[in-house]
């Protein structure tokens, strides 16, 4: 990790491009080995595929089958930046965010490569490695922020969470992907500067699961009132931030946190 953050300082001194966000802590795979992370024997996780739907869906008045216009979207993607990783788009409503998620084999990759393949600094807004795309009990995706008027990276209107206001008027998070769009509403938007249990993936029960929704929840900078469960599945946003009141911590990431309300 220190190999990869002295690798990115080296880069963002050569271009001179102030970007936030450029250096955030994701989970490697060296890095999940070294955790002692709660080993998840339940196959819980890996059932969810029964959500998803078939690649033609049926006219609603003819009862013709057509094609899924999300897998049309997400190959259109696929084929326009020549990448097969593309796996959907997320996008927050009434906002700056609509991206294009990309996911690797790990969570190197896109912290430092374009959309294209291509080396460059501002990265690519993409799914963590371990995450199944819109199943599964989380989804954590990552995004780079910028703290220049002159690099507005795909995350950096999430700095907007701070204000409960900005909040209330954007509490959906939108994950399409080729059979779907789920709908996500946040319930959790703190800085995390020290613990990374919110990486966390696998959990031996249901209860376990639960006391880490409930930690998610109570971290919260502001009471969201919306009420969290067991059976809920998540997604994280995560950037770094620029707020001047966690200055003076080396490391500081923003995380907006939400459970799935729909998928249709």
């Amino acid at each position: 990790m220190k190999q990869i953050i002295g690798r990115i300082l080296i880069g963002a001194l050569a271009v001179s491009i102030p970007v936030g966000g450029s250096i955030f802590y994701f989970a490697s795979k060296n890095d999940e080995q070294k955790k002692n992370e709660i080993v998840d024997k339940d196959t819980k996780t890996d059932d969810k595929d029964k959500d998803k739907k078939d690649d033609n869906v049926k006219h609603p008045s003819t009862g013709v089958k057509v094609s899924n216009p999300h897998k049309e979207k997400i190959e259109l993607f696929k084929q326009s930046y020549n990448n097969d990783e593309v796996v959907g788009v997320i996008s927050i409503p009434n906002s700056s965010i609509n991206a294009v998620v990309f996911q690797h084999e790990d969570n190197d990759y896109y912290l430092e490569h374009n959309v294209f393949g291509g080396t460059a600094l501002e990265g690519t807004v993409y799914l963590d490695y371990r995450s199944k795309v819109n199943s599964g009990r989380k989804n954590i995706v990552y995004g780079h922020n910028g703290d220049s008027d002159k690099l507005y990276l795909p995350f950096s209107e999430l700095e907007a969470y701070y204000d409960k206001a900005y909040y209330d008027e954007h509490q959906y998070v939108l994950f399409e992907d080729e059979d779907g769009v789920g709908t996500y509403q946040i319930f959790s938007v703190y800085v995390e500067t020290s613990d990374l249990s919110y990486m966390y993936m696998n959990f031996k029960s249901d209860s376990s699961w639960f006391e880490h929704v409930q930690y998610l929840k109570n971290k919260s900078m502001y009471e969201t009132n919306v009420d969290v469960d067991e059976t809920d599945e998540l997604l994280i946003l995560q950037t770094c931030s620029h707020n001047e009141n966690f200055a003076k911590y080396k490391d500081k990431y923003l995380l907006v946190v939400a459970k799935r309300v729909n998928y249709e």
